[in-house]
């Protein structure tokens, strides 16, 4: 189970970030960002929630880059295209607190836990088999999450009312570090 987030940049000259995910609808993510307001006014919590555009069920971590390569890009969209799925349901059932990275001591991740199934866990491999013959990393384990917030203050693990969604789609995400911007680089509609 992944517990820390260990794919900071701990140089601070990284300013890129690539990466593949799935992002709730707006139904879902607007009940997503409810929880939210719920759990941080429940248990007085401080720190940076996530805004409604960055929610987000991270798949793979592609890489950290000074300046983003269009190499990297070009794996990414081969790995993508030779990915086959359908959509299917993903079910957000409880709210945990990840351990911060090291050096990250205030920034605890605040998750919703995800759960889509053997169709999720099918999509991670396929897609994490797909970088690897793209000359790309990808990771070996994969906790489904949708990240609130970052903080410094623990909340115990416990059962939500739960949110779903139908998986229609993944993107590829550039996350432009420390300036909180996204840009969707590509996406691939499942089922097609």
């Amino acid at each position: 189970m992944q517990h820390v987030f260990d794919f900071y940049d701990q140089s601070g000259l990284n300013r890129d970030r690539l990466f593949f995910c799935m992002m709730p609808d707006e139904v879902a993510g607007g009940r997503v960002m409810r929880f939210g307001d719920h759990i941080f006014l429940q248990h007085r919590l401080n720190g940076s929630r996530l805004r409604r555009d960055r929610l987000h069920m991270s798949l793979h971590h592609v890489g950290d880059y000074p300046h983003l390569p269009s190499k990297a890009v070009y794996a990414a969209r081969l790995a993508a295209k030779a990915v086959m799925s359908t959509p299917f349901d993903i079910w957000l059932r409880a709210v945990h607190s990840f351990e911060p990275a090291p050096h990250k001591q205030n920034r605890r991740p605040l998750v919703l836990l995800g759960d889509g199934g053997e169709a999720l866990m099918m999509l991670f491999r396929t897609l994490g088999a797909a970088m690897l013959r793209n000359g790309l990393k990808a990771a070996a384990t994969f906790t489904p999450h949708v990240t609130l917030s970052y903080g410094p203050q623990p909340v115990p693990t416990q059962p939500i009312e739960p949110i779903g969604f139908q998986a229609k789609d993944f993107v590829l995400i550039r996350s432009r570090l420390g300036l909180t911007q996204y840009e969707v680089i590509d996406r691939w509609p499942l089922g097609t």
